[in-house]
């Protein structure tokens, strides 16, 4: 049994000994029976204005009292949360911000504990934004190379916003992102944003857009200083099917330069033809990032602009017919993810995927209440941890990850 756990008007989490952790599964509160102990790297944040709750002693739920807010854990890449934070909203105050939070509680000596699933053991290395040597780095590669933009965007990406795959430019490892300053076509609402909270929010677009030849010199480096991955498409930016031609150059130009690596592309999958043309460019992996798999839902909390889910399945079959690598981008909220109706249809969009694809599994960043009212429904969920059963069991053919890993054409 798991004590519950609030902060005070200052800020200050306290135990509350006299009532037992609760969490909600999307659909209801109930108590916090499943955690693990509050891994590294993770953060604990406080929910301002909403009053938290316990379960008393009879197991009902009850606020636990005024001036004691609801705190929540962001997770560190490679964890994947089980339940989100039981608190009352206060409808007449703003959204949270968006970020991925957890139910939390503390055990019997008081250390903090999780509603959380250990999914990739690996993604924790490939995380390098804490690195000790990251700003010798930064600082290394822009006197080496005064003149490039795109490191000075990189950078700021990497120290203002603290993006994974921008310190991984300089740290030359895993995967590098590149950014194109490609326009948006979605919308969501503003309690959610398409990404996962590892992934970088900045607050404006690149101040500029880099040439073919700008993005292939920083991607040739990166792969053959020991990268592995370059990717283009990372959620914070907009879609870079808009902006094919740049794209499609850029492949073409870093292929002259080496034959190491994968280039990698993160998409919306809005354009199944705009994808055609850069699979026969040499794209060598694609990753298709949604929040759900039914196309009510799909449209409901993307909010597409000038395309439709069809669109969406037609890019994913012109990846298979592209013969390229395939993953689906599952962005996760308990409560939505894990309902019925929704995990049939991505069990069935995920039986698509050639054997060796990926499931990538990431949580969405949201105001987790005001994100289910967007999509309402009367369904049971089934869990995360039934979910991850089913997924695994009815789509073992695919990798259930929490990252892309490098991967080469079939």
């Amino acid at each position: 049994m798991f004590s519950a756990v609030h902060s005070d008007r200052s800020g200050r989490l306290v135990v509350a000994a006299d009532y037992s952790a609760a969490m909600s599964d999307g659909s209801q509160v109930g108590p916090l029976v499943q955690a693990l102990p509050l891994p590294a790297g993770a953060e604990v944040v406080h929910l301002p204005g909403r009053a938290g709750i316990g379960l008393d002693r009879t197991g009902r739920a009850r606020e636990l009292g005024q001036g004691r807010f609801g705190v929540a854990a962001i997770l560190p890449t490679g964890f994947l949360r089980a339940s989100v934070p039981a608190y009352i909203d206060d409808l007449g105050a703003p959204p949270l911000r968006p970020r991925a939070y957890a139910a939390v509680g503390a055990d019997s000596s008081g250390q903090l504990v999780v509603s959380a699933v250990a999914l990739d053991a690996e993604a924790g290395v490939i995380d390098g934004r804490s690195a000790p040597e990251l700003a010798a780095r930064i600082t290394a590669t822009q006197r080496d190379h005064p003149s490039s933009r795109l490191f000075r965007q990189l950078a700021r990406c990497a120290k203002d916003y603290r993006c994974r795959a921008a310190a991984n430019a300089f740290l030359g490892r895993h995967d590098c992102a590149v950014p194109v300053a490609a326009p948006r076509n979605e919308r969501p609402p503003e309690v959610l944003v398409l990404h996962d909270d590892a992934d970088a929010s900045p607050t404006e677009t690149a101040a500029f857009r880099p040439t073919p030849e700008e993005i292939a010199d920083a991607a040739s480096r990166h792969l053959e200083g020991g990268g592995t991955v370059v990717a283009f498409g990372r959620a914070c930016e907009g879609e870079p099917l808009l902006a094919v031609r740049v794209v499609e150059r850029a492949i073409a130009a870093i292929r002259e330069r080496t034959p190491v690596g994968t280039i990698h592309l993160e998409t919306n999958g809005s354009s199944p033809a705009a994808l055609r043309r850069l699979c026969d460019a040499g794209l060598d992996s694609v990753a298709v990032r949604l929040v759900s798999a039914r196309a009510e839902t799909y449209e409901a909390i993307h909010r597409p602009e000038g395309f439709r889910f069809a669109d969406v399945r037609a890019s994913i079959a012109q990846a298979i017919a592209g013969k390229v690598s395939l993953a689906l981008r599952v962005l996760t909220l308990p409560g939505l993810t894990d309902r019925a109706r929704e995990l049939e249809a991505l069990v069935s969009l995920a039986g698509d995927l050639p054997a060796g694809g990926s499931l990538i599994l990431c949580d969405l960043a949201a105001d987790p209440q005001r994100a289910l009212r967007i999509a309402p429904s009367a369904e049971i969920v089934v869990g995360v941890d039934r979910m991850l059963d089913r997924l695994r069991t009815d789509a073992a053919h695919l990798r259930i990850v929490a990252l892309p890993r490098p991967l080469v054409r079939l």
